[in-house]
């Protein structure tokens, strides 16, 4: 090693993914194709029905560098266990939260995110967020962004208690980088038995960082792709682009979501209604 080099940062990152092979694909690609500096990498997954295990399988035989936790068929029972060991076991500082209909849009260098974390003492990196954003899907309203600080040209600073929807909404599990003690401190005192249960009461004990600071890119390189819902404990908005099981068909027959159109997408929201087009594997 060189005097005076120093390595680069990196981030753990855990996906939860159900039932949506196709869409996990295509958010690995994503990370693949635009991250880097991604330090450990989980997928905490589960099925409903035999029919998507062999999708999944594809999925694993692709993405090899990936450590899939499966889960059983008690799910409620052990998606807390299983994220607590995601965390535990990736070796890194920071840690990032992504759920399997998130595509990644432009270039992220997780490196440079934290250093900026570290310059700004932000209380966590949105990747999902930029000023770009003027609606908020799931509330179907629109959002001002909240006033702050252009730093370096390229990210935005602003304070929690001045954001409304997307921009005071500072616990997520939509790509979100975090320092992993704080993380882990958290969310182990939480009662959770999904990725949305574990969001909704991660978000219900936050009043603590309203006088906190978030930071995002001022274009955000990720948008989540709400086709389908394949939870039923809240009732979120989403397209009914295609069912889960429409998706396992394209997938089956050997296709994938195209994401070459969504590079450089510039998103009006974090969650946005899009029609996706298919190719070859």
């Amino acid at each position: 090693m060189y005097v005076g080099y120093i390595a680069a940062e990196k981030a753990d990152l855990v996906i939860f993914s159900y039932d949506r092979p196709l869409q996990l694909w295509a958010l690995l690609e994503s990370v693949e194709l635009n991250m880097s500096n991604v330090g450990d990498m989980f997928v905490i997954y589960r099925t409903s029905h035999h029919a998507f295990d062999s999708a999944y399988q594809e999925v694993i035989n692709k993405f090899t560098h990936v450590t899939y936790l499966r889960q059983s068929d008690n799910p409620q029972g052990d998606f807390k266990y299983l994220t607590l060991q995601a965390i535990k076991r990736g070796t890194h500082s920071y840690i990032f939260f992504a759920v399997d209909d998130i595509v990644v849009t432009g270039p992220v260098d997780i490196d440079e995110a934290i250093q900026v974390l570290k310059e700004t003492k932000a209380y966590g990196f949105y990747l999902r967020l930029g000023l770009h954003l003027s609606y908020c899907y799931a509330m179907n309203a629109s959002q001002a962004v909240p006033r702050g600080v252009v730093y370096s040209n390229t990210f935005f600073v602003w304070q929690f208690k001045d954001g409304e929807h997307d921009w005071g909404y500072p616990h997520t599990v939509d790509m979100t980088i975090y320092k992993k003690k704080t993380v882990e401190e958290q969310i182990s005192r939480l009662s959770f038995i999904s990725p949305n249960t574990l969001e909704g009461q991660w978000a219900g004990r936050a009043a603590h960082t309203n006088c906190l600071y978030g930071v995002c890119n001022v274009q955000s390189p990720i948008v989540n792709l709400p086709m389908n819902k394949v939870q039923k404990e809240y009732g979120n908005r989403y397209a009914e682009t295609m069912s889960p099981y429409d998706s396992l068909t394209f997938f089956s027959h050997g296709l994938k979501m195209d994401i070459k159109p969504l590079q450089g997408y510039v998103n009006e929201a974090a969650h946005e209604e899009y029609e996706p087009t298919f190719i070859t594997r």
